[in-house]
């Protein structure tokens, strides 16, 4: 939801994420577990979608142990919120 890499999203860049969410059909917003929780919660509040929470590296959350591990915790998250 970053407009920039590293730069935190605006009001008005959210409300126009809002839209975009709306036209699009998105099924999910996705954000890395390093990031605000903020900006998503509020995106989720007022688009009803989930939030999948990304691990961002090997150890960075239970089951992510190795890359295998890091690989399928992130597909299985993302399936999981798809449905």
């Amino acid at each position: 939801m970053e407009p920039k890499p590293g730069i935190p999203p605006s009001a008005a860049h959210l409300a126009r994420v809002l839209g975009v969410v709306k036209t699009e059909k998105a099924r999910v917003i996705v954000r890395a577990a390093y990031q605000d929780a903020r900006p998503a919660e509020w995106l989720a509040s007022k688009s009803g979608l989930p939030i999948v929470e990304l691990p961002f590296t090997v150890g960075g959350i239970p089951g992510a142990d190795d890359l295998f591990g890091l690989f399928d915790v992130t597909v299985q998250r993302l399936v999981d919120a798809a449905q």
